[in-house]
């Protein structure tokens, strides 16, 4: 009879253990603890969005070291074979704006790759009507600026961006406005390796016909800016809106092109548009040389309709990584105030506090998406700029630097019914309340899809099945692994019922 107790409190004592210990792994993975957070954050939650795809949202009280703030953190390793991060705006033109929400549905929509959004953040900064693409009798200045530049307002991003391959747009140049310190980029491999960098690029246009020296231009879709000569693409914008005395030559290609390192582009002559002549618009395959002022005119004032026409294209990190920017890097996206570099933090600023969406590596590999809400008196005022250096080391950040904030800092991702904007943005609905999400020029998303380092399809085929049956669209694996804790739970549990009865039925006589 003792042997048959001690055989039961074993058996109770094994089921206890061994779900104590199963509640715990489980907990684990998606305790909010264990990640690197400010340590006076408050009000912790943290869910898994997909397998190894964490999100977590804290408080920061009055009282902390931060002041009054709702931040949003989503942290996923960019290793992760089934993980993709792309930057796009899902447009056919780069200046489109639309909100975050709105391109990871088309994304969804249209990526045409299999691959499903699991989060996203509001990407690069882009060019302001109010700032520096002052449009024509609008009588804007700034920056000490007054010189028309667009006719219209010409929203293209302010840093060097990547599509899917494909250079957007070259960084901010000098002729549009000076502007108070450089901008840097983040750039991802095709297997989501992650690269800060400050890249440049070269774009040189040599007259094939005429056989003269190569012309340099001074930049990619950027606004049409006086002293300047700007290569238009066909993801540029439909049109750039220059202003009346531009000179443009319009080159056609017979094949599509890419603008990327090593592009050697060739085309034809079919237009020439001087000062006074309506211009064409953008169409696909299409290059519009752009000049305005004498000396980058003189650049191109000799070409010729009929002319073969060879664009060559050169890209270098001024970090110092120019084999990966040059032949790596397949999605970039522009940023500025970089205040982590290589582990090393710098202060970029002062007290001003403002909203934002930072974009980060930390030292342990992880990427990180953080959004802090601000503007917001009695709810979240935003972190100030003297907070990063601060922050960096919090977060264990090892590069880090801030995408476009203010209104338009907005993070989205992956819910039981779709998708939910999860933080509340400075901008006013029309009843005047916060929480108005603002369109924006691009957008960085993180999506699952297809493993990268999967077995051929024919190798797979008789197994796909029963994985895709263990996996859901939101969870993945991630939900077949509590699945399977959760039956391991409810087996050990009935196993230990049975040797209890078993033991009780003994006691009183009842074992036949």
């Amino acid at each position: 009879m003792r042997s048959e107790r001690k055989t039961t409190r074993a058996a109770v004592s094994a089921f206890a253990i061994l779900f104590s210990a199963i509640t715990v792994l489980s907990g684990s993975r998606l305790r909010a603890e264990e990640q690197n957070l400010p340590e006076d954050a408050q009000n912790i939650t943290s869910r898994e969005l997909y397998h190894g795809v964490t999100l977590t949202s804290f408080a920061l009280s009055a009282d902390s070291k931060y002041g009054l703030n709702k931040v949003s953190v989503v942290e996923f390793d960019p290793a992760q074979s089934d993980l993709y991060i792309d930057v796009t705006n899902m447009a056919e033109y780069s200046d489109t704006l639309k909100t975050v929400e709105k391109t990871v549905a088309e994304f969804n929509e249209k990526n045409g790759e299999g691959k499903t959004a699991i989060a996203a953040v509001n990407g690069d900064l882009w060019m302001v009507s109010y700032a520096h693409a002052r449009v024509e009798g609008a009588g804007t200045t700034y920056g000490g600026y007054s010189d028309a530049v667009v006719t219209k307002a010409l929203t293209v991003p302010r840093g060097f961006n990547m599509y899917g391959g494909e250079i957007i747009t070259s960084a901010h140049m000098s002729q549009e406005t000076p502007f108070e310190g450089a901008f840097q980029s983040f750039g991802f491999t095709a297997d989501n390796k992650p690269y800060l960098g400050q890249p440049t690029v070269t774009v040189n246009v040599k007259n094939v016909t005429q056989n003269t020296d190569a012309e340099k231009v001074d930049g990619i879709n950027r606004l049409p800016a006086k002293n300047a000569l700007v290569m238009y693409t066909d993801k540029g914008a439909l049109s750039h809106y220059a202003l009346d005395e531009a000179y443009e030559v319009v080159i056609d290609c017979a094949e599509d092109y890419v603008v990327r390192h090593g592009a050697a582009i060739k085309g034809t002559v079919t237009a020439i548009c001087k000062e006074g002549d309506e211009d064409l618009p953008m169409q696909a395959n299409r290059i519009i040389l752009t000049a305005r002022g004498s000396r980058p005119t003189s650049r191109i004032e000799s070409f010729q309709v009929g002319d073969e026409i060879e664009i060559t294209v050169s890209v270098k990190d001024l970090f110092g990584n120019d084999e990966a920017w040059q032949n790596e890097i397949v999605n970039a996206v522009g940023g500025h105030m970089v205040f982590a570099n290589d582990g090393k933090y710098s202060s970029i600023g002062d007290s001003t506090t403002y909203p934002t969406t930072i974009l980060a590596e930390t030292n342990s590999g992880t990427v990180l998406f953080i959004q802090n809400d601000g503007r917001q008196a009695d709810y979240s005022l935003g972190f100030r700029f003297s907070d990063y250096t601060r922050l960096a080391q919090e977060f264990d950040i090892k590069n880090g630097f801030i995408l476009d904030g203010g209104g338009s800092s907005t993070l989205v991702a992956l819910a039981d019914s779709g998708y939910e904007l999860v933080n509340r943005p400075s901008d006013k609905d029309e009843n005047g309340n916060y929480g108005q999400p603002r369109s924006v020029v691009n957008s960085v998303i993180l999506s699952y899809g297809t493993d990268r380092n999967a077995p051929e399809e024919s190798e797979t085929a008789s197994a796909a099945p029963a994985e895709t049956a263990g996996a859901s669209a939101a969870g993945g694996s991630g939900l077949g692994w509590k699945i399977a804790l959760i039956a391991g739970s409810v087996v050990c549990f009935i196993i230990a019922v049975l040797l209890a009865v078993r033991a009780g039925n003994k006691k009183y006589g009842k074992d036949k």
